[in-house]
């Protein structure tokens, strides 16, 4: 019994996990949140890398470096990307925070006229940013 539990429970997680058709590519938004009293450039690149089911998120500049994999789910709308987890063998981000638990929605992204729409959820590169779909995330390859 408990074998069939284990099995049911697995291809549950299989089927909820669905691949991003008609997604994959590699999306990019660079935040620019200004400028340091320095007048040092403060951006920050956020990469989403999408292939054959296989989801990474990536983050590097201004005082950031953050790299964590992500599972994609489809929605009526588009995808729902979520946290999956840090990369092995890391349970937690460079500074031993766990900041996102296996499965939290990140952000979402849908099409319209051609262009890709982000909406920030449990992720949000910077508190600036509006909450509601906007063209933030693009597509560079």
């Amino acid at each position: 019994m408990l074998s069939s539990l284990l099995t049911s429970a697995l291809a549950l997680a299989l089927l909820s996990a669905s691949p991003a058709k008609g997604w994959d590519g590699v999306y990019a938004y660079t935040h620019d949140g200004g400028r340091t009293a320095g007048g040092s450039p403060i951006l920050v690149t956020w990469r989403l890398t999408l292939k054959n089911g296989a989801c990474e998120f990536h983050g590097e500049g201004f005082q950031t470096l953050e790299t964590f994999q992500c599972s994609t789910h489809a929605t009526p709308d588009g995808l729902e990307v979520r946290f999956l987890r840090y990369p092995p063998p890391a349970k937690a981000n460079r500074f031993g925070v766990e900041v996102y638990r296996p499965g939290a929605p990140l952000f979402t992204l849908s099409k319209l006229e051609g262009r890709v729409l982000t909406r920030w959820t449990g992720f949000v590169p910077d508190e600036g940013v509006a909450r509601s779909p906007a063209p933030y995330l693009k597509k560079v390859k």
